[in-house]
């Protein structure tokens, strides 16, 4: 039996190889070829899209809507971010920062509980958008920090100048 591999360009293309191959093409020209799928068009644009594993109910306060995320919760099955009571099946399209227990029907979803679920909520903005684009910021990830380097011995001459 013949084992096969989907390998994927960064312009959309997939071909299906002989598993060999496709690590061969992949190795070869890494630039070219990914065994990762490439995300969609402009799914930084696109409003995630979550099914509700269990029923959830908005927070005690509305103010809280308005805040940051919460670091802690007492209360697992209140949505800081939810305006009403959603139903365990539910599909919900929101631009805040989802309920962890949410499961994402789409890639901007997936991209977004992901990383909410994934790092201190308390360092993340009130919500993942910014204007009409998707922005996944927690104030800690960024450029790379330029590292300090050691100085340079430099060889001297140390014959006398006679």
């Amino acid at each position: 039996m013949i084992s096969t591999a989907t390998i994927y360009s960064p312009a959309g293309k997939s071909r299906i190889l002989e598993a060999n191959h496709a690590a061969e093409e992949v190795r070869r020209r890494p630039g070219e070829w990914s065994f990762t799928k490439p995300p969609p068009i402009g799914w930084e644009r696109e409003t995630p899209k979550y099914r509700a594993a269990r029923e959830v109910h908005p927070a005690q306060k509305v103010r809280f809507r308005f805040e940051p995320p919460f670091a802690m919760t007492i209360d697992n099955s209140a949505w800081q971010y939810g305006t009403r009571v959603i139903a365990a099946g539910e599909i919900v399209e929101t631009r805040e920062w989802p309920h962890p227990s949410f499961h994402p029907l789409n890639y901007a979803a997936e991209k977004v509980l992901d990383f909410f679920n994934n790092r201190q909520k308390s360092r993340l903005p009130r919500s993942p958008f910014y204007g009409d684009s998707l922005r996944l910021s927690d104030g800690m990830s960024g450029p790379m920090v330029v590292k300090p380097t050691l100085p340079q011995l430099q060889p001297m001459d140390l014959r006398s100048a006679s």
